[in-house]
């Protein structure tokens, strides 16, 4: 497939010992470079019916996603932080452009305030469980890379469905390993010195830290799992064990 970071989340285990089902829920990153034979399989074998763009709207119009034939799209932007540059939220483009330490600073600021923020008051994410408690079809939710507005998208799934924080976290991490193929290779082509790669990294990947800005701001705000997503999506208990009961067995 023709997708950064793509995978689907299952097989996990709650705390109730429901196992989440595989290929129902699909994360990764943009579809501009999907053939019609990957388009095809998408909707056909996959079966997914929902494209979820947690991308801004600037960021989508500049490279679109494949145009499908079955599968409804819906773009809304999971940034809650301030407007950023031409670049997006596309790390690979930034470092294209050779960035220096202020630079640097500057993105890992403004990353670190979106862990902190996406969680709350947020469409997209509203948008998603909405789909999710519909059940009509598969779902694939994507940003740039899969890894950030994704991410923490994933882990917030795994959380509404009951898993452990720390299986989410590690279901988070792994986008290290689904990316780290692509990095080398855009190292490689770029011919960026080891020095300036590790200044890179944190901005290609995920960090632990990263998904903790996240958890640490839920906790702040809320007593808990169960008061944050009833009071941020709506998921009382019930709704919590419809989830439950549609995607894990």
């Amino acid at each position: 497939m023709n997708i950064r970071n793509f995978r689907d989340i299952g097989g996990y285990r709650n705390r109730d010992g429901k196992v989440m089902k595989k290929n129902m829920i699909f994360r990764g990153g943009s579809l501009e470079r999907i053939t019609q034979d990957q388009a095809d399989y998408f909707e056909n074998t996959l079966a997914i019916r929902h494209v979820l763009d947690f991308r801004d709207k600037k960021e989508a119009e500049m490279e679109k996603d494949y145009a499908f034939r079955i599968a409804d799209y819906e773009q809304i932007s999971a940034l809650r932080t301030q407007k950023h540059d031409v670049n997006g939220f596309d790390f690979e483009k930034i470092i294209k452009n050779k960035m220096d330490a202020d630079q640097f600073q500057y993105i890992l600021g403004y990353l670190k305030e979106g862990y902190r923020t996406m969680a709350f008051e947020n469409p997209a994410y509203q948008r998603l469980f909405e789909l999710l408690l519909k059940n009509d079809g598969n779902i694939y939710f994507h940003c740039t890379a899969g890894k950030d507005r994704t991410g923490v998208a994933g882990f917030l799934i795994m959380m509404a469905l009951g898993m452990d924080e720390e299986d989410a976290v590690k279901e988070y991490l792994l986008s290290n390993k689904y990316l780290t193929q692509g990095n080398d290779d855009l190292f490689g082509l770029l011919n960026i010195p080891e020095k300036y790669r590790r200044m890179c990294e944190p901005l290609l990947g995920v960090q632990e830290d990263f998904i903790q800005l996240t958890i640490s701001s839920i906790q702040r705000k809320y007593n808990g799992y169960d008061e944050f997503f009833e009071g941020e999506y709506k998921l009382d208990k019930e709704k919590r064990n419809r989830l439950i009961e549609i995607y894990c067995e």
